[in-house]
């Protein structure tokens, strides 16, 4: 896994590379101070002069990094899915799509931290309380999707605009993670291993064309 700006030490950083360590630093204290503010106060309570004092910056520099209070929420937490891009363009050159899909968002969840994990359950009940951020969440989704889509065609010589295939394996990828994370948000005593066998066993449903469950 890529580390997170919060976790990488400038000393750790080429010279070159000290700028954009800055920014992310730079953005992740913004989104965590738009987090734990609206954890505390409810979003609708919630500025971005606000946010701004909290973060030490002003609400111009967060203008730079963010559209709204909700885009700031939304990306807290330091670990942006994808950073997996590279590991999916890797490993589906050794494995079917879906099955690359399938390794390398488990080992994305298996490697999160505790609190990034404390993070996400956080996270899954304000999208739920607060409409405006499932937007700005899905918005986030359509991205990646886009992105995986990009990855599938290009390995598979596949057309975007006219073959379905890289939009279905990219579809079923997100789907499959949104499903397992509504699943194990609802049970509050699930902890990293079940996130990750729902999100393995999600993409192998999808592998074996989604075989109806045995009648209960």
């Amino acid at each position: 896994m890529v580390m997170s700006a919060e976790e990488t030490s400038p000393d750790e950083v080429p010279a070159q590379g000290l700028r954009e360590l800055k920014k992310q630093m730079t953005r992740g204290a913004i989104a965590a101070a738009a987090f734990k503010l609206t954890l505390e106060k409810g979003l609708d309570h919630v500025t971005v002069e606000e946010i701004s004092r909290v973060a030490i910056v002003s609400p111009r520099t967060f203008s730079n990094y963010f559209s709204s209070k909700e885009e700031a929420v939304v990306s807290a937490g330091g670990q942006d899915p994808e950073q997996f891009l590279p590991a999916f363009r890797e490993a589906v050159r050794e494995v079917p799509p879906l099955e690359a899909l399938r390794e390398v968002f488990a080992d994305y969840f298996m490697n999160l931290t505790d609190d990034q994990l404390d993070q996400i359950r956080q996270m899954l009940g304000l999208v739920v309380q607060y409409p405006s951020l499932l937007d700005v969440q899905a918005a986030r989704f359509g991205n990646l999707e886009a992105e995986l889509r990009g990855v599938v065609a290009e390995h598979t010589g596949a057309d975007e605009e006219t073959e379905m295939y890289p939009w279905l394996v990219a579809s079923a990828g997100i789907a499959a993670v949104r499903a397992a994370l509504r699943v194990w948000g609802a049970s509050p005593a699930d902890g990293r291993d079940k996130l990750v066998k729902l999100v393995q066993e999600a993409l192998s449903l999808f592998s074996a064309g989604l075989p109806a469950p045995a009648p209960r």
